[in-house]
């Protein structure tokens, strides 16, 4: 902070705002306050974002107070209008001095460019304007602007935004920036936790950005949502300590908690014993989709307890009814899970498996039933290239998406495959078969763990490719951030299974075999789709070598030297990031940059008469060569190629390749040819030299 600059705070506080709304809307207002303040010279900057239930902020730290003056340069009419014959000013050149208030002394004659002719020239000084003026007519714009999904109206407003605003707070120092939004005037104060204000009926006055957070906190509000974030997890540890158990881990779960609270407090309940019987995570989705509430399980992790943790908008519950109410709720709830799970144990799996008739996968790509028979295709082609068993794998595949039909999945779709890896068990199934069903849906994002046994990779990977395939051939790709069948999520699942359990098929292997399935109900593939399909996976390949940390210059010059077969890719990447430092390959890398401009437009034989190179320096490159193609591995040839450099090196000193010569020119293109064959095999090393500048 200087003397030119100060903080700006500026809070919304409406009704309840849903929580997914929060993030998203103040990431957007900080968006376009920092647009505005580069378009209103104010400055860069800083901005945090404070939100919670009823209140959107942000504190604009680094404004400046006033825009900077400005010189600006007017040009006028030319000389010869401006001034007569005798050079006294002329009436148009007086008009020109009038307009900008200025002398006609002050008018300079000069020939701007791109004009013919001196013209009149003046520069007038702009001052800069305050900040308080600029945000007080800038701001109810950029409130307005906001795209707030499900907007409301209330009253008889025609105003419309996320949720009713009940006051603005906005303060630029220690003074209030005046403007209203829909009849709301902004001011000095802002409203703390609703049960403060039965006994504090006066609002908060905040008479510095810097105080925003102790002031709420007298008000009963923690304003951060990392703080409350923080309050809970470290109280929900606490609760679960007091029962000898730990919560059920659940990030997403924490966040939800975190933007629904003002105040947050942890209350732990307990349900009966007797729902102990239902399956875990049947418990633990019922707890957080019905009641926003934390299982508590043993230290080890084996065994759930009969205990939950939920949160309250308050700092107690002295007569324990926010405790009561959530265990009376929460057992209605386990009664209904238990009914699903008895009534869908009535009948097995494989007996369910008609009414995927009438579930709707896609409209053109045909109901679930349909999936089915096409992921059983692809499932059991890869168990045969893969050596796994084909009869398993055609079980896995032909109920794995049976559970849908039942009454548990109806309820919470999140436990989809999980319940069907249940049920199966239950009727004796094989591990490997449960598992594999269990399994299927995984990778669930680019972050999560993929399948852990190999059927269950084999089982996601067909899942994966039939959507994949059956979306590209009807013409259903992603395009910019639209991806609505979360093809990319699949592609990118594809990929990371097979990079990670280094299933040895081949991308192209997969695209042929997925279009070939879904054939009978798209039509014949184009070259177009199978193109479009090619490019997809090259970038899910390509975003998988950065989340491996790959270094830039190995990425690209391997991916440029092929990428279809991930095994072969990936041994090339860990090999050649071992040489990265290696000096040695920055002079190579400026000779095979060098070579793919001499072999352009050349078409050199395989062979070459090596008697006809006479001199020393290419009878050198010629051994080296031989040593180059006689390497076992990635390793061998990687270090024949640092010892390549010098010798190479010396070879385009001394030696002149499109020589007079017919056979000899030829003889030498086919040895930079057959060199350059050896660089592909690890990696298209001129692109190692430009990624690494």
């Amino acid at each position: 902070m200087t003397d030119e600059t100060q903080t700006l705070l500026l809070e919304i506080h409406c009704e309840e705002i849903p929580a997914r709304f929060l993030k998203p809307l103040s990431q957007d207002f900080a968006d376009a306050f920092t647009l505005f303040a580069k378009e209103q010279r104010l400055g860069k900057p800083a901005i945090e974002a404070i939100y919670s239930p009823r209140k959107m902020a942000w504190r604009i730290k680094g404004l400046l107070k006033a825009q900077a003056d400005q010189r600006e340069t007017q040009v006028g009419p030319p000389k010869r209008m401006c001034v007569d014959e005798l050079g006294a000013p002329a009436i148009q050149g007086q008009k020109f001095a009038e307009k900008w208030g200025v002398n006609f002394s002050d008018i300079t004659f000069e020939q701007p460019p791109g004009k013919k002719e001196p013209c009149a020239v003046i520069e007038i000084l702009k001052k800069g304007r305050p900040a308080a003026a600029i945000l007080s007519e800038g701001l109810p714009r950029l409130i307005s602007g906001l795209h707030v999904p499900k907007a409301m109206r209330w009253g008889a407003s025609n105003y419309e935004f996320v949720r009713p605003i009940r006051s603005i707070l906005c303060i630029f120092g220690d003074k209030t920036v005046p403007f209203s939004v829909d009849s709301v005037d902004s001011g000095n104060s802002t409203w703390g936790h609703r049960l403060y204000h039965r006994s504090h009926p006066d609002p908060l006055v905040v008479d510095s950005p810097e105080k925003y957070e102790a002031v709420l906190k007298e008000g009963g509000v923690v304003a951060s949502f990392d703080v409350r974030r923080r309050m809970i997890a470290e109280h929900i540890e606490a609760k679960a300590r007091e029962t000898d158990g730990r919560p059920v881990s659940d990030d997403d779960l924490l966040d939800t908690l975190a933007l629904i609270v003002e105040w947050p407090s942890v209350l732990r309940g307990a349900f009966p014993a007797e729902f102990m019987d239902l399956p875990k995570e049947v418990l633990v989705t019922s707890l957080k989709e019905h009641q926003k509430a934390f299982c508590v399980e043993k230290q080890d992790g084996a065994k759930l307890l009969p205990y939950f943790l939920t949160i309250a908008n308050r700092p107690d519950d002295p007569e324990g009814l926010v405790v009561a109410g959530n265990e009376w709720v929460l057992k209605a709830r386990l009664y209904d899970a238990r009914f699903f799970f008895a009534e869908d144990r009535r009948n097995s799996l494989s007996s369910l498996a008609p009414k995927l008739e009438s579930l709707t996968f896609h409209r053109e790509l045909g109901s679930y039933a349909e999936k089915t028979k096409r992921i059983s295709t692809i499932a059991q082609a890869l168990a045969k290239r893969l050596d796994l068993d084909a009869a398993q794998a055609k079980m896995a595949a032909e109920l794995c998406k049976t559970d849908l039909a039942t009454l548990m999945v109806g309820e919470f779709p999140e436990l989809q495959g999980v319940m069907g890896s249940y049920y199966l068990s239950f009727e004796g199934a094989a591990d490997v078969v449960c598992v594999a069903v269990r399994e299927h849906y995984q990778p669930l994002s680019a972050e999560a763990p993929p399948p852990a046994s190999r059927l269950g990779a084999v089982l996601a990977i067909a899942d994966k490719l039939d959507t994949l395939a059956g979306c590209f051939a009807i013409g259903l790709m992603p395009t910019g951030s639209k991806d609505p069948l979360a093809l990319r999520r699949a592609g990118m699942g594809i990929v990371r299974i097979l990079w990670e359990w280094g299933l040895n098929i081949s991308i192209d292997a997969l695209i042929n075999l997925g279009l070939e399935v879904v054939a009978p109900k798209t039509g014949v593939p184009t070259e177009d789709t199978r193109q479009a399909m090619t490019a997809f996976f090259k970038d899910r390949v390509a975003y998988q070598l950065e989340l491996s940390n790959i270094p830039a210059p190995v990425k690209h010059s391997t991916l440029a030297a092929g990428w279809l077969e991930l095994n072969d890719l990936k041994a090339r990447c860990a090999a050649l990031s071992l040489f990265a430092e290696d000096q040695r390959f920055a002079s190579l890398a400026q000779s095979a940059k060098r070579i793919g401009n001499i072999l352009k437009d050349e078409n050199p034989d395989e062979k070459f008469n090596a008697s006809l190179l006479a001199q020393s320096e290419e009878k050198e490159l010629v051994k080296h060569l031989q040593i180059i193609e006689a390497a076992s591995d990635h390793g061998a040839l990687l270090t024949a190629l640092a010892e390549l450099a010098r010798p190479l090196e010396a070879f385009f000193n001394a030696v002149m390749v499109k020589c007079e010569k017919p056979e000899l020119r030829n003889a030498r293109l086919s040895l930079l040819h057959r060199l350059r064959r050896a660089f592909m095999k690890i990696a298209d090393f001129g692109l190692w030299q430009s990624q690494a500048v």
